[in-house]
């Protein structure tokens, strides 16, 4: 069986950065990604826009539980490029994610010691030009209840942390779409039954990840 997690950690948005060392270029590019197909379209793409370079290197991890991680050397010394990167991104603590890097030839040997480096470097360039994001699982929530509860309700749907209100609609109750943290569903069902005295609707749907909001 496995393990739920609560939340996770993934590369923020789609983008790139270079290093040069010795005269070779290691254009990294990361992105967050749902599963393998994307992380291979993703990797193809980097392909097609650096047609030249001697290497793509990449690597990524799919699932909260580590499912999946896999890495390729592309034609580098075996352990000296794709291993670099995917211990970044663990050390990162990051899944759900690619990182690539192309890397063009600059006629200087860096050695086992220098690409390694060169390559985690670069995994690191990426990981700080990208960002991460913080993807935590949440319960969606519909609410049901008399006009005359929405007045103490609206300033908490509103303003409490644990509430993240997504939709409101009117017709002979009030209907409200919200999302919480898996952990606070206790904690929101009381405060809605506390404040509609027991007499409102209170029905969980789907749990999903959402980024985490500063």
């Amino acid at each position: 069986m496995k393990r739920i997690t609560k939340s996770y950690r993934r590369i923020e948005s789609i983008g790139h950065s270079e290093y040069i060392v010795q005269k070779s270029r290691f254009i990294g590019l990361g992105a967050p990604i749902k599963n393998e197909k994307e992380a291979q379209s993703f990797i193809d793409e980097a392909h097609k826009n650096h047609p030249d370079a001697n290497h793509h290197v990449y690597a990524y991890i799919i699932g909260t539980n580590l499912d999946i991680q896999k890495f390729s050397d592309d034609g580098e010394p075996s352990g000296t490029a794709g291993r670099p990167i995917l211990e970044i991104m663990k050390k990162e603590d990051l899944v759900n994610s690619v990182i690539i890097v192309s890397r063009y030839f600059g006629g200087i040997k860096l050695g086992g010691g220098g690409l390694i480096r060169a390559y985690a470097k670069s995994a690191k360039e990426v990981i700080a030009h990208n960002g991460v994001a913080t993807m935590r699982l949440y319960q969606l929530i519909n609410l049901e209840f008399e006009y005359q509860y929405w007045g103490k309700l609206e300033n908490e749907l509103r303003n409490h942390k644990i509430f993240r209100l997504e939709s409101v609609d009117y017709d002979q109750n009030v209907h409200c779409k919200v999302y919480v943290p898996i952990s606070n569903v206790k904690e929101a069902k009381k405060i809605f039954t506390d404040l509609t005295n027991g007499h409102g609707s209170f029905q969980k749907k789907v749990q999903q990840y959402l980024k985490e909001e500063e």
